[in-house]
């Protein structure tokens, strides 16, 4: 499954508290090649040689990017944003046999990176980040992020899409979306609890529909996070997130159980909406 906001966080948090001090010893590649090719690792390998006696200083997140900034100026950015899992092992020894990417403290512990679908593994100095796209995309952007109330403002993100001619899939997720770290999986449940069709054009919201908006971002990000994550997701020691999206794939052939209409399907930006038409309109 696609890992969002919600999910790059719980793992940032998790990686940060068991890897914070600890020294990178080794690394290693498994059929990599492919990956490499089409850009979702570095084009020289030998770059991840900079993470070599580093210390992990943090693991933070922004959007669906993680990075692990080392005190030698070196970063491990990780973004399995289509599908990939991230894993902690107490020993190298109980590491998985298939993986893209593992790296070895100097206790011994191993972390292992499997990316199943689009995302990226890449060694960056500090003064390289500003040209990784999803850095910039996630980390320099002017987007808000939808953790903490500091940041994320209603009359900002109300503004915003007001000026914004586009339909509300293009303002909540992509390059030039108004919020960072989410994608069609989250915008579906979004829209639901919000009750907005997935068809609008953001600057035909009312007021009271933007604070719906604003609210069912702020609920869906805060419960999938205290959930563990959505429940296709597994965690850094692989415990299964717990979160079940109110409107999405998972509603295929259902009834809408707050009015029981069935539920409608359509393509939108790329990709699979399910609305209800009864209460989304």
């Amino acid at each position: 499954m696609s890992v969002e906001l919600p999910e790059a966080y719980i793992l940032a948090k998790q990686m940060d508290c068991e890897l914070q001090g600890k020294q990178i010893e080794k690394y290693e590649f498994r059929n990599y090649q492919k990956l490499q090719k089409i850009g979702f690792i570095n084009k020289c390998v030998a770059d991840f040689d900079r993470l070599l006696g580093g210390r992990v200083d943090s693991v933070i997140s922004r959007g669906n990017v993680i990075c692990v900034k080392l005190d030698n100026g070196a970063n491990l950015l990780l973004a399995p944003e289509y599908g990939g899992r991230i894993q902690y092992h107490p020993e190298e020894s109980s590491a998985p046999e298939k993986f893209h990417f593992k790296l070895v403290f100097s206790d011994g512990v191993a972390l292992t990176v499997t990316l199943t679908g689009m995302g990226v593994i890449q060694a960056l100095n500090d003064e390289e980040l500003k040209g990784s796209y999803i850095y910039k995309r996630d980390f320099l952007t002017t987007a808000q992020s939808p953790l903490g109330e500091k940041e994320f403002r209603f009359d900002q993100f109300a503004k915003g899409l007001t000026i914004k001619t586009v339909n509300i899939k293009a303002a909540l997720v992509g390059k030039d979306a108004l919020v960072v770290g989410l994608s069609n999986s989250a915008f579906q449940d979004v829209l639901y609890r919000a009750r907005i069709h997935p068809k609008r054009k953001a600057s035909t919201l009312t007021e009271a529909e933007k604070l719906a908006v604003y609210d069912a971002i702020r609920l869906v990000v805060q419960k999938r996070i205290q959930s563990g994550g959505k429940n296709q997701f597994l965690d850094l020691y692989g415990k299964q997130g717990s979160y079940t999206p109110a409107m999405g794939p998972n509603m295929k052939d259902k009834a809408c159980p707050e009015c029981g209409a069935k539920v409608q399907q359509l393509s939108l930006g790329g990709g699979q909406v399910y609305y209800c038409p009864k209460c989304q309109t």
